[in-house]
């Protein structure tokens, strides 16, 4: 039996031996907290299936002790830490409810749960989740408000809430995520208009709250987004006019307003400003006024739908520098002018190689139809100018239209 004996006060063992002791705790210490934090999202993520009431496919048959929680379906850590980094379960069929626990999953970075039925309140703990940069919950039944302490989330850059049953109003939170470039809140119950302090996002990039009630007019503040690319805010019952300050956003790919009350006209003067729009819906409102000439220079247009307003005036657009336009959509105006060439703007039309689809309903034209429909896209297949005051012979050249699948001249 060897016995120990103790370490005199003055040996260098003695040191030696605090040393390895001091290294010992430290190190048991670090592997604690390591641990710890494992044990946490283990415990987290079980959380979030118990409240899962059906999994269809099976995707979280993986989720149990046979496996390390970082090789689980739809879960990836980090390499460093082994924590938790992105959890991906989308389109799975899933039903139930979102866990509080959520939010103990402090390293996340991705979380989706997307078009799934996951259902009841957005738990205000996923605002605890500060290193969280992606949040996808779209296309659920998720109900109640938006959660005001989604603020947490600093690092946030895209949000989508989309397709679900929110109601309530935009809260002011959503103004400190200065990260912000994507937020998508279409096609739920929201209310209390499009808040101004959301120009403060001078980082988004695309804002959509399409088929929401949200009523008020569009703020000035919106202006602040130099880099929005795209804005959805069609069927929301907007009033008011357009603001100018929109019209200074010179990255606009997609300016989507159709099923509002706006009012008052588009600006003539704004230059080329629009030069990477590719989608104009502004249909279903009470605009009046020309259309104005610089829609012609919008050279990547793929789309234009001014259905159902109140134009008027001759049509200046000059077509023939749309070279990539798809759709054009002007019925339900009053365009005609009663000049002799106000069907003169068909001419311009022989350069749109990719038109799909002119309708020209109910617009007041009158005269005669050139002789220069017949040099329109054979990629062309509907043809609607019925309801206007067209004269005279239907020129033959019309027969050079082979892919028309349907003409609509009557009225």
């Amino acid at each position: 039996m060897i016995s120990m004996q103790p370490i005199p006060s003055s040996s260098p063992m003695r040191f030696l031996f605090y040393v390895i002791l001091v290294i010992f705790l430290t190190s048991t210490s670090i592997s604690s907290s390591y641990d710890g934090g494992n044990e946490t999202d283990h415990h987290a993520l079980l959380k979030i299936k118990s409240m899962i009431t059906r999994d269809p496919y099976g995707a979280l048959t993986s989720w149990n002790t046979s496996l390390h929680f970082c090789d689980w379906y739809g879960v990836k850590c980090g390499k460093r830490h082994r924590r938790v980094t992105f959890v991906a379960l989308q389109s799975l069929g899933l039903e139930g409810s979102l866990s509080p626990h959520v939010g103990n999953l402090s390293f996340l970075r991705v979380f989706s749960l997307a078009n799934n039925s996951f259902q009841g309140a957005i738990p205000h703990e996923i605002g605890n989740l500060n290193r969280l940069t992606i949040l996808y919950l779209g296309a659920n039944t998720f109900n109640g408000v938006i959660p005001t302490n989604l603020s947490g989330c600093l690092n946030l850059q895209k949000l989508d809430l989309s397709r679900n049953k929110l109601v309530g109003s935009i809260p002011k939170e959503i103004s400190f995520l200065s990260k912000l470039s994507f937020l998508s809140l279409g096609l739920n119950k929201l209310t209390g208009g499009i808040p101004p302090f959301l120009g403060n996002i001078t980082s988004m990039e695309t804002f959509s709250v399409v088929r929401n009630p949200v009523g008020g007019i569009i703020p000035d503040t919106l202006g602040n987004w130099k880099k929005l690319v795209g804005f959805h805010s069609g069927g929301c019952n907007l009033s008011g006019s357009i603001p100018h300050s929109i019209y200074n956003l010179s990255l606009l790919a997609n300016f989507i307003l159709f099923e509002n009350q706006l009012t008052g006209s588009l600006p003539r003067g704004i230059g080329a400003m629009f030069s990477h729009l590719e989608i104009l819906e502004l249909n279903y409102n009470q605009l009046t006024g020309p259309l104005p000439s610089w829609i012609s220079n919008c050279s990547k247009l793929r789309g234009l739908d001014m259905t159902d307003n109140m134009f008027s005036g001759k049509l200046t657009i000059d077509f023939s520098k749309l070279g990539d336009i798809e759709g054009i959509y002007l019925s339900f105006n009053n365009f005609g002018s009663s000049e002799a060439d106000e069907m003169n703007f068909i001419d311009s039309l022989k350069n749109c190689t990719k038109l799909d689809d002119l309708d020209l309903v109910f617009c007041k034209f009158q005269g005669v139809l050139p002789r220069s429909i017949g040099n329109l896209s054979d990629q062309l297949r509907y043809l609607a100018l019925y309801g206007n005051n067209l004269h005279g012979n239907l020129p033959t050249s019309i027969g050079n239209l082979v892919g028309l699948a349907g003409l609509l001249l009557g009225y």
